[in-house]
């Protein structure tokens, strides 16, 4: 394992949620082997080489405010056990693992990388959003162990949690010779990062969600909120529901909401009833609540299409304040809840007035196993961002192992968009022409006591990528 500064947990984190082995035209990310939970030196396999490079504390308004980004937006403030950054010393890989060749049954061949294969891991391991970034180093170890091979190395760059240290840290790695950078966090720090690495032709894999920051080498691998609302929007629609109204926070992931919804219910044949926005920090909750309920009441009569479906794009507090509200004043029983991933934490299922929502989020995927070795290796539990970092570092393996790490810079190269997937910890995804990372959803039904999948999603991707 490598070495760690020994630190004290804080008191307040932000959950911001193997071989190679191809089947048809699926290719599997590796996941790491079973832990055996018994075992506390689970993680201490021999690891290729790491590096590293070179705070206020987050406000809920701050957070709010950065709702569009992937994983702060997909899970309300909570409380984990994730360790703040510690400082990583070089670890090197002292003896060779096995790799399945792609369709092999189990055959063990070296690794066949370039003898100086560099990938940079960008996350903020100080300053804001640190927890969280020590979170994804944390996973993308569990994938160097798993999924790099010996001639690899991985360079670890504080991004610091501002754009111009985002911008640092890319120049710094690209001096480094890095022939893929893995993140930063949010577009704007991908947005300050993207310049150098276009001018190296070296392409960027960022967790935004943001699609507007994506092309010309740069890959969103986030959860974007228009495919969530698509695969909610199309379910529902299937399901019986007609009209639908929406509560969407007034910032930049509320509006992506509304245009995302906008032309989902257009393609679903549904129809819109009314759009309403709440202020980020749910100060007028109630009010908004009302002014919808009048919409409901007024929608009964003969000459209107009752209102049966309301979406909320909210999380945690906020998301139970709200459907409390709603409770009050709409008949639930008649009016399906709808939502997206930010629907995807545990403190959920208690809300009697969501229970029998329908939203839309990553399936379970391989989670539970990832969740379990994480736990076991860094005695925390992992936020679901974290699975992000694992995914791509196992990408970044694979782009080695196949020889295509240097043509990631070009989307007509084809090398992440031309197969029907990648199988990851949360399930199937490729990446389109645009450079956004499509994936497939499933759809939970909120239950008193948790979640459960109601609409599995597809298996694979049919047809070309996304445009």
């Amino acid at each position: 394992m490598p070495h760690l500064t020994e630190v004290q947990p804080s008191p307040q984190q932000n959950d911001n949620r193997k071989k190679l082995n191809i089947e048809t035209d699926v290719v599997h990310v590796p996941l790491a082997s079973d832990p055996d939970v018994s075992d506390a030196s689970v993680g201490e396999a021999p690891v290729s080489t790491v590096t590293s490079g070179g705070g206020e504390p987050l406000s809920a308004e701050d957070m709010l405010k950065l709702m569009a980004e992937s994983e702060r937006a997909a899970i309300a403030v909570t409380d984990l056990n994730v360790p703040p950054p510690g400082i990583v010393t070089p670890i090197t890989r002292v003896e060779e693992r096995p790799m399945v060749a792609p369709g092999d049954g189990g055959d063990e061949f070296p690794g066949v990388g370039s003898p100086t294969s560099i990938v940079a891991l960008l996350v903020p391991l100080t300053g804001r959003d640190s927890e969280l970034g020590q979170a994804m180093l944390n996973a993308a170890q569990l994938a160097l162990f798993d999924n790099l091979d010996l001639a690899t190395t991985l360079l670890i760059k504080d991004t610091t949690g501002t754009p111009e240290g985002a911008a640092n840290a890319a120049s710094e790695a690209l001096e480094e010779g890095a022939q893929l950078l893995i993140g930063p966090l949010f577009s704007e720090s991908i947005r300050a990062a993207a310049p150098a690495s276009r001018e190296r032709g070296v392409a960027i894999i960022g967790f935004s969600n943001d699609r507007a920051v994506a092309g010309e080498g740069v890959y969103v691998f986030g959860f974007t909120p228009d495919q969530q609302i698509k695969r909610i929007v199309t379910y529902a629609a299937a399901s019986g529901v007609r009209r639908v109204a929406a509560l969407v926070p007034h910032n930049d992931y509320g509006h992506a909401v509304v245009a995302a919804l906008d032309e989902s219910v257009q393609d679903a044949g549904l129809s819109v009833g009314q759009i309403e926005y709440f202020a980020t920090d749910g100060s007028d909750a109630e009010e908004v609540v009302q002014r919808m309920a009048g919409l409901y009441k007024s929608s009964d009569s003969p000459s209107q299409q009752p209102i049966d479906g309301v979406l909320i794009a909210a999380g945690g507090r906020q998301l139970r304040s709200l459907a409390s509200f709603l409770s009050f004043d709409i008949e639930t029983t008649r009016v399906r809840l709808l939502g997206t991933e930010l629907w995807h934490h545990e403190n959920i299922p208690g809300e009697p007035a969501l229970k029998g929502g329908w939203f839309a989020a990553p399936p379970p995927g391989k989670w539970a196993r990832f969740e379990q070795k994480y736990q076991v290796s860094f005695d925390s539990q992992p936020p679901h961002g974290a699975a992000l970092a694992y995914d791509a570092i196992s990408l970044a393996g694979m782009l080695i192992r196949t020889r295509q790490i240097d043509s990631v810079h070009s989307t007509e190269a084809g090398a992440l968009s031309a197969t029907n997937g990648f199988a990851g910890i949360q399930g199937v995804f490729r990446f389109g022409l645009d450079g956004v990372a499509e994936r497939a959803l499933a759809i939970y039904e909120v239950s008193a006591d948790g979640f459960k999948v109601i609409d599995p999603p597809r298996p694979g991707f049919d047809g070309g990528p996304m445009q």
